[in-house]
């Protein structure tokens, strides 16, 4: 048992480096780094490793990973970019960025999302069925959705509300996030909702496009004897 135990810790650090180098690679490409205008990449495939952790090695390893995930996209973001986008939206919207809202906008746009992709390990151990898999593809994408769409509405809602007003103002020119505000009559979580989905979807179309040829091979060189 213990030696199970290793090394599937040992292979859930394989599959969380792994995920950082897709991050790392496809933010460095410029088809695969497209991303919506306040945030969301298109085509968030760097989440496959995590899932494979999940439904291979269950909820315990698959939480660890996404969480460990996190921090990594966390403080990556944080060096590059965070702490400046502080300031400027400080100075757009006249509100502070106190500790409460840095506190939320970390679990609400870090800590909760990527954690939440060790749930697909309700199909631990039922991976045989790749159907299986896109049902646990399907739950972590609906669950990061529902965060996603809470920090819309409690922390991001004054930046669309600025963006709108330049628009209308004729100093900047419309874009997807604008028009989706427009379409849902400036409703905040009804924009929310439907900005979020667009990128979180096209991440799941993709992922299960790659997973698909792939899925049964990667599963043969990963699992190992439960009997050890």
């Amino acid at each position: 048992m213990k030696k199970v135990s290793v090394r599937s810790l040992v292979l859930t650090a394989g599959l969380i480096s792994i995920a950082v180098v897709i991050d790392v690679i496809g933010s460095a490409i410029p088809i695969l780094n497209l991303s919506m205008p306040f945030g969301g990449k298109f085509f968030g495939i760097s989440i496959i490793p995590l899932v494979f952790v999940s439904i291979l090695f269950g909820y315990k390893h698959g939480l660890m990973a996404g969480f460990i995930y996190a921090m990594y996209n966390f403080s990556a973001d944080y060096i590059v970019y965070l702490d400046a986008l502080r300031v400027t939206l400080e100075s757009w919207t006249g509100e502070t960025w106190g500790f409460d809202k840095i506190l939320l906008l970390v679990l609400l746009d870090y800590v909760i999302p990527f954690t939440v992709i060790g749930m697909s390990g309700v199909f631990y151990k039922k991976y045989k069925s790749f159907k299986n898999v896109i049902l646990g593809f399907g739950l972590v994408i609906t669950l990061r959705l529902l965060s996603a769409t809470l920090s819309g509405v409690i922390l991001w809602s004054s930046s669309i509300a600025y963006a709108v007003s330049e628009v209308e103002s004729g100093n900047a020119d419309p874009n997807i996030a604008t028009n989706i505000f427009e379409i849902f009559n400036g409703n905040v979580f009804g924009y929310s909702l439907g900005y979020n989905a667009i990128y979180l979807i096209t991440t799941f179309i993709i992922s299960v496009v790659i997973m698909y040829p792939i899925y049964h091979r990667v599963i043969q060189s990963l699992t190992f004897d439960q009997s050890i």
